[in-house]
């Protein structure tokens, strides 16, 4: 099984629409998402509040111990 980070960045530009999501994912598990319309944390919406912030920079740091652990690089 492979365990390597991912980090996927989908970006679609035209004229009627402009949609870019950057996905860190643990294993196949998205973990954290930033979309055009806010963060997503393992597929729940986080609410845009005082406590945004905290909450989305606590989930990277999860992903990046997590990335760190499991690298096979």
């Amino acid at each position: 099984m492979n365990n390597n980070p991912s980090l996927s960045i989908k970006s679609t530009l035209s004229a009627d629409t402009e949609e870019s999501t950057i996905s860190f994912r643990g294993g196949s598990e998205e973990m954290l998402r930033v979309a055009k319309d806010g963060f997503y944390i393992r597929g729940k919406r986080v609410n845009q509040d005082e406590k945004e912030a905290e909450i989305v920079y606590n989930t990277f740091h999860q992903w990046l111990t997590w990335a760190t652990l499991n690298r096979t690089y």
